[in-house]
């Protein structure tokens, strides 16, 4: 396995998205084109290809991949930070306010809330909100179910739930023992109260996968699902603009509204949000799993005397 130069993101999270786009677009077509439609049709028409075919739809599915990767880093992935914070922050209690950068709360945790009140960063703050604001626009299908079902019925609290107090104070107190102990703080060390401030899942997670070995594994498949959930909320998301395009050529005055082409939009929707879902379960696994691996680790407490 060390010496495989694939590992299992590149099937995740970059071969499986990219052919999958390529099918979900195909079918889309299809239904878009015709009144009635089979799924055997679109298998049909490759199922005659070539060696050098499959070889090349394997190049293109890869490197199509790659791209659904870091679109989907800087849209989704973005999207679920600033509107329900770091999986890291909500597990322990602290919940993000507002999916808007406002006035007297710091968008990044290692800033002071001084700095937003100063003038000069009121430009910075409105160009922030101006691209949260295209972010919504580019995800408005996805947007839309996520008001109605996460806000209104409240579904996000099957993916952004705290723990209870108690893991929640002995956590904090193994997180500040770490940090503490490695020596990091330039001045005194932290309290609990400092780690809203600071992103401290990263030292988290690479101690916990540089010195649980035997919890690596698990570690990396959290981190291809959730690679590859993320992407597939992308995909869902583009199938439902490409899909609400076609469906716009068919229209016509005349026509009654078709209640089927209603219904497959809004199932394309649905689908990207029960992605959007578990690709935040396992976001927040991949987190927990670090958090707990720090919290049952005795060297920790060991090394700060």
């Amino acid at each position: 396995m060390k010496q495989n130069p694939f590992s299992i993101y590149d099937f995740l999270g970059y071969l499986i998205p990219g052919s999958t786009l390529i099918y979900i677009s195909l079918i889309i077509e299809k239904l878009g084109n015709k009144t009635e439609f089979k799924l055997s049709e679109v298998f049909t028409s490759i199922s005659d290809y070539k060696f050098q075919e499959i070889l090349f739809f394997i190049i293109i599915s890869y490197a199509l991949g790659h791209i659904l990767s870091f679109l989907s880093s800087i849209t989704i992935e973005k999207y679920g930070n600033w509107k329900y914070g770091y999986p890291s922050k909500y597990i322990l209690g602290y919940v993000k306010k507002s999916f808007w950068v406002v006035k007297n709360e710091p968008e990044d945790y290692n800033e002071s809330i001084e700095i937003y009140e100063k003038s000069e960063n009121r430009k910075k703050r409105r160009t922030k909100n101006i691209g949260r604001i295209f972010l919504t626009i580019l995800l408005f299908p996805f947007v839309i179910i996520d008001f109605v079902f996460g806000q209104k019925l409240h579904f996000k609290n099957f993916y952004q739930k705290g723990l209870d107090p108690y893991l929640t104070k002995v956590i904090k107190e193994k997180v500040v023992l770490l940090i503490n102990s490695l020596g990091l703080s330039t001045e005194n060390n932290i309290s609990e109260n400092d780690l809203k401030k600071y992103d401290f899942h990263r030292i988290v997670t690479h101690y916990s996968f540089e010195n649980c070995k035997e919890h690596q594994f698990r570690m990396v498949n959290y981190v291809a699902i959730y690679g590859f959930l993320r992407n597939l909320v992308l995909i869902f998301i583009i199938t439902s603009w490409y899909y609400f395009i076609l469906s716009l050529n068919t229209l016509n005055i005349e026509n009654k509204i078709d209640l089927k082409i209603i219904l497959i939009n809004l199932g394309i929707m649905f689908l990207s949000y029960i992605s959007f879902m578990a690709y935040m379960k396992f976001y927040r696994r991949y987190t927990l799993e670090g958090l707990m691996l720090i919290l049952v680790d005795k060297e920790i407490r060991s090394n700060c005397g």
